[in-house]
C-alpha cells in the first residue's frame, strides 16, 4: 500500500504538463517560412581599369625619369581622350631592385653575395570610363602613349537602386507564389507577412585581364546580374 502512494502526484503533475502545452499551442498560429529570388539583368555603364608603366634599367634615377615621363604621357593622352582628371588615380607606385642571386658551390668567395643589377619602376593609374563604347579607343591611346600593362578590366551598373528594387518586389513575389502554392496543397489560406529579410547579391561585370593591349581593340561588356533572394515568413489564417 505504502509503494503505490508516490504515483498519484506524479500522474497529476504530468496531466497539467500536458494541459499547458495544448492552451500553448492553441495560442501560436501556424506559418510557413519560405525564400524568394529574383535576378534582374542589366547592361553595364561605367567601365575601371588600371593602367600601368613599368620601366628596368640599371640605374635607379634614370628608370625613374624614363617612367615619370612615360606615365605623364599616358595621363595626357587619357586625358586628351576625354578622360576627367577625377576619373584618374594613382594606385601604385613602386621602385624595386633587381637582384642577382648566385648559384651555390661549394667553393665560398666574396664574389657568392647577391647583387643588384638594376631596377624597376612601376607606376599604375585606376581609370573609370563612363563612355563604354570609346573604351577600346582609350585602351588604344593608353597604350600607344607608352602603357604596357592593362589590368582588371571591370564593367559595373553606376546607379542599380531602382533595378535592385524591381527585383526586390520580384523576389518578395516569388516568395508569396511558392507560400500559395504549400498553403493550397495542405488545405490553408495564406494570411499576412509577419517576418522579411533580404539578402542582396553582388553586383558586377565580367573581368578581363591582359599585359599588352592591340591596336584595335574589341572590347564586349556584356550584361551584369542583379541578384535579391528574400526570406519570407507567412501566417496561415484559420
Amino acid at each position: 500500500m505504502l509503494s503505490s502512494l508516490p504515483a498519484r502526484p506524479a500522474f497529476a503533475v504530468l496531466l497539467l504538463a500536458g494541459s499547458f502545452g495544448l492552451a500553448h499551442a492553441d495560442e501560436v498560429r501556424r506559418s510557413i517560412s519560405i525564400n524568394g529570388e529574383a535576378a534582374i539583368s542589366a547592361k553595364p555603364d561605367v567601365a575601371y581599369v588600371s593602367i600601368g608603366v613599368e620601366n628596368a634599367g640599371k640605374v635607379a634615377t634614370e628608370v625613374l625619369a624614363a617612367n615619370s615621363k612615360t606615365t605623364g604621357d599616358v595621363l595626357a593622352a587619357l586625358k586628351a581622350a576625354g578622360i576627367d582628371a577625377k576619373d584618374l588615380q594613382t594606385s601604385g607606385f613602386t621602385v624595386q631592385p633587381q637582384i642577382l642571386r648566385p648559384q651555390s658551390s661549394s667553393l665560398s668567395s666574396s664574389d657568392d653575395s647577391p647583387s643588384i643589377t638594376g631596377y624597376t619602376v612601376g607606376n599604375t593609374v585606376n581609370v573609370t570610363l563612363h563612355d563604354l563604347p570609346r573604351l577600346g579607343d582609350v585602351l588604344d591611346k593608353a597604350v600607344t602613349a607608352g602603357a604596357n600593362s592593362i589590368d582588371g578590366i571591370q564593367f559595373d551598373v553606376s546607379n542599380p537602386s531602382q533595378l535592385l528594387d524591381d527585383a526586390r518586389k520580384a523576389a518578395l513575389a516569388d516568395a508569396r507564389r511558392k507560400a500559395e502554392i504549400y498553403a493550397n496543397a495542405s488545405g490553408l489560406k495564406l494570411g499576412k507577412l509577419v517576418e522579411l529579410s533580404e539578402n542582396t547579391g553582388p553586383v558586377g561585370g565580367p573581368v578581363y585581364r591582359t599585359k599588352m593591349v592591340q591596336a584595335a581593340v574589341p572590347i564586349e561588356s556584356g550584361a551584369n546580374t542583379l541578384n535579391v533572394t528574400v526570406s519570407a515568413r507567412f501566417e496561415f489564417d484559420e
